[in-house]
């Protein structure tokens, strides 16, 4: 599971902390034109803590002077090490590495130019954003699944931790094999007593993607639609963990230029937005010209009581990448869209068959196209579309 930025220099020997549309505490700063946060290499202060944190969950070795190296010597750490090790190189190698040759080819212009990434429904899925689009500087994401908390791996018992990394698995399991999660087992992979939430992914994701941690911050949603900072995490499930996010401030190793991510847990649903006034304001307030990206998206924008959102993916984006369960075909304007079409249609996977677009198809079987050697969303065939605003 989207706004002019702000960015807050602190400085302490050290520039840094960009701050995300709204105020410290529970009060809003004015807004300000998005800017990106260029610091020198010398006073970037990497949170090691949390890049710890990040490194160690997603099985990653963390230095002997680190709060978890003792944790890190355990058979539990090495033993999902090894086999996290594994899994990652496999999957540089059959989908990663193809997608990076492919964006370089086909988004050179939207990555050259790119500032904020909007993904809705991304759920925790920092990993194919960076993969995709990694020159972005903000990326607003958001699910169902509430936000969680930063894992205090110090009061995870030994005995317990075999049990945890085994949530970790289990939780990034369809992602990575199927570039996609599971919105269904999502709520119960996410809610255990070892992983709260999507932070804790994100984390993984930030650090298996070759990034260093600056700050976290949990957020909220307030009455005027801007994300402000909040006091602490609140570990919130279902309904009442809406609006709720964090601000995670990452950088590029070897990099000079503070990144963010956004997110927060919503119901986007036009009923839902007709109750929860405050993140209905949030997607108003999005700032235009972003580039957005749809993943796996349940076909919800298919929906006439899916409008909201998707209104403000055709409002606001200059353009946007997506598969056939983003914004149906029928609604993109070819008098106000570039389009072109990549890999195959052959309809949606058995469970949404409901959701075949003949006007799609007949487009994959007019224009020209070109194949994509990558998984992207359901099915083993895949069809990608990449609309730029005229």
């Amino acid at each position: 599971m989207f706004k002019k930025s702000i960015y807050i220099a602190a400085i302490l020997f050290i520039a840094f902390v960009i701050a995300s549309c709204g105020g410290s505490g529970n009060k809003d700063n004015k807004d300000k034109k998005d800017t990106v946060k260029t610091v020198k290499k010398d006073t970037v202060k990497i949170n090691k803590a949390y890049t710890d944190i990040a490194k160690f969950i997603s099985g990653m070795k963390v230095d002997e002077k680190s709060d978890l190296y003792e944790l890190s010597q355990s058979e539990s750490f090495k033993t999902y090490s090894k086999s996290s090790d594994s899994s990652w190189s496999k999957l540089e190698r059959k989908r990663l590495s193809k997608m990076k040759t492919w964006a370089e080819a086909e988004l050179i212009d939207l990555n050259k130019n790119i500032k904020t990434l909007f993904y809705p429904f991304s759920g925790p899925d920092f990993l194919h954003a960076q993969t995709f689009f990694p020159n972005t500087k903000k990326i607003i994401m958001f699910g169902l699944e509430p936000v969680g908390n930063i894992p205090d791996m110090k009061n995870i018992p030994r005995e317990k931790l075999s049990k945890f990394f085994g949530a970790l698995n289990y939780s990034i399991e369809d992602a990575l094999s199927l570039s996609f999660f599971k919105t269904m087992d999502m709520g119960k992979e996410l809610n255990s007593d070892l992983i709260s939430g999507s932070l804790p992914i994100i984390l993984l994701f930030v650090a298996r993607t070759g990034h260093d941690i600056v700050d976290i911050k949990p957020t909220e949603i307030n009455k005027d639609g801007k994300m402000v900072y909040i006091d602490s995490f609140k570990n919130l499930k279902g309904e009442a963990s809406y609006n709720k996010g964090a601000e995670i401030t990452y950088i590029d190793k070897g990099d000079t230029v503070l990144r963010k991510i956004v997110y927060f847990s919503a119901n986007v649903a036009d009923g839902g937005l007709g109750i929860n006034l405050n993140c209905k304001k949030y997607l108003e307030n999005i700032e235009n010209g972003v580039t957005t990206m749809i993943k796996s998206a349940s076909y919800l924008m298919h929906n006439t009581y899916f409008s909201v959102v998707r209104n403000a993916v055709l409002d606001k984006s200059v353009a946007f990448l997506q598969d056939d369960s983003g914004v149906a075909y029928k609604y993109i304007d070819n008098t106000k869209w570039d389009i072109k079409l990549y890999g195959v249609y052959d309809g949606p996977i058995p469970m949404f068959k409901n959701r075949f677009e003949k006007d799609l198809k007949e487009a994959y079987n007019t224009k020209k196209t070109n194949l994509i050697h990558f998984q992207y969303g359901y099915g083993a065939t895949c069809g990608l579309l990449v609309a730029r605003k005229k």
